[in-house]
């Protein structure tokens, strides 16, 4: 079985992590830093290297048996790489990114982290925990990461593509590569049923009322800004609801959909219900594939008693499961997750150091074949059935399909991009301190301060 060259494969790896902002590491907390690598005026620090090294160490497993040393270059030549089609990429006249275009984005990520870590106080508290950031200085880095990665992916589009591949060609890496595919380790299979807080009839008919009236409001002549700058409950509505470019795909699918069917410079004539509660969207821009929007919302928060509705229904059917044992049949019938319900709720694999905290709470004290009690995730709830647990797995294209296709949309993409970042190399100055620090430790650990504040080890003198 032929494989693929370990070294692609592993820069592939990478790539996935370095896509994903992440939570600041403990790597992070050491007070000494230093410039290991600059591309033209874009530099990367030792803290970066390390925080990555230790993100791709967990997720890649084959990389915990290579030096450090090599750990470090592997990881450095990429970050150079990235850093070699940022520079690229800002001096392309014609690619444009604002801070506007990644603001959902990069409130949606917090709203995430926050909902992750049990409220904002708490993710506040880990924030300083780890290194010493308040949400605001988090803010602006997640901030940064978004503006750097459209960038990159904007140059990319335009040289590359964004091409998906077909089915066959998904099938044909697999055969050629699986021998090469990262094995899954203390893996997990989950099924789920999900079911959705629903407000009450009550709390719904209000706000479609607002909402409706606030359109009236407009077709009477009133400045969409102005009143989303007074009514709007998103974060938006103090920037007049103005939520800059977003490609399709992006947003909730049914404000999405509502958008796309307006011109430029109209606004919805009836209120757009999405699961945030109720929309007046106006389009206010649109090129190829991407649309700008502004918005005013209602927002829909459900009461204690819609909460305490899922609840018991959910109770129900866990009840129902475990007596007649079939969980499939219920999840079909009932679950709202219209991605699974049709599989019969089937997740399919997960590694537990990749499964989001939240469901492995639900399911780490089950056997095989147990149901989880109800649990809150997001604006649902949801029960989980531990389908079968692996200590180490092969991916199959049957079960880790969707895996499977992102690591082979990546591999062509890779295989294309870096043919265009061989020639960019040779026209920016690139410089590589990396062999300027001396005895780096091997783990994070290694960082320790000393009594005088300062974090050794210390770079070779120029």
């Amino acid at each position: 079985m032929r494989k693929a060259p370990m070294k692609l494969l592993k820069r592939i790896a990478l790539a996935a992590v370095l896509a994903i902002p992440a939570l600041p590491a403990h790597a992070a907390r050491q007070a000494y830093d230093g410039i290991v690598a600059s591309v033209d005026d874009q530099i990367i620090m030792l803290s970066e290297l390390e925080e990555l090294r230790m993100v791709s160490a967990e997720q890649q497993p084959g990389m915990l048996h290579m030096p450090a040393d090599q750990q470090r270059q592997e990881i450095l030549n990429r970050l150079i790489d990235d850093k070699v089609v940022l520079v690229k990429a800002k001096q392309d006249t014609t690619i444009k990114v604002s801070e506007k275009d990644i603001a959902p984005r990069v409130e949606d990520a917090i709203s995430h982290y926050v909902e992750q870590q049990g409220g904002e106080k708490k993710f506040e508290s880990l924030l300083k925990q780890t290194n010493g950031m308040t949400l605001s200085q988090f803010r602006a880095r997640l901030s940064q990461q978004y503006l750097d990665q459209s960038f990159r992916q904007k140059l990319q589009y335009k040289y590359v593509g964004d091409h998906e591949p077909s089915n066959q060609q998904i099938h044909q890496f697999y055969e050629r590569y699986k021998d090469s595919l990262p094995m899954q380790q203390n893996s997990l299979r989950l099924s789920h049923i999900q079911i959705k807080i629903k407000p009450g009839t009550a709390l719904e008919k209000a706000a479609y009322l607002k909402a409706d009236s606030l359109i009236k409001r407009l077709d009477k002549g009133e400045n969409f800004v102005d009143l989303a700058k007074q009514y709007s409950d998103d974060f938006s509505g103090k920037e007049g609801g103005d939520i800059g470019y977003t490609k399709r795909g992006t947003l909730d699918p049914d404000y999405e959909r509502a958008a796309f069917s307006l011109e430029a410079g109209d606004y919805s004539k009836l209120p757009v219900r999405s699961r945030f509660g109720y929309h007046l969207i106006k389009v206010t821009g649109k090129k190829d594939n991407e649309i700008r929007t502004s918005h005013i919302l209602v927002r829909l928060t459900p009461e204690a008693a819609d909460s305490a509705r899922a609840i018991a229904f959910l109770d129900s059917l866990r009840t129902a499961s475990i007596k007649d044992k079939d969980f499939a049949s219920l999840a079909t019938r009932f679950s709202e997750d219209k991605k699974t319900r049709d599989q019969g709720g089937s997740l399919g694999w997960f590694t537990r150091e990749k499964l989001d905290p939240r469901y492995l709470q639900a399911v780490d004290s089950l056997s095989v074949g147990g149901v989880s009690p109800p649990i809150l995730i997001g604006d649902a709830y949801h029960i989980f059935r531990l389908d079968g647990q692996s200590p180490e797995r092969r991916m199959t294209v049957e079960e880790d399909w969707t895996e499977i296709s992102q690591i082979a949309r990546n591999y062509f993409l890779s295989q294309k991009l870096s043919t265009f970042v061989k020639k960019w190399r040779e026209t920016v100055h690139i410089e590589n301190r990396l062999a300027q620090f001396k005895n780096l430790p091997a783990t994070a650990e290694g960082f320790e301060e000393n009594g005088s504040g300062e974090a050794g080890p210390q770079p070779a003198p120029n």
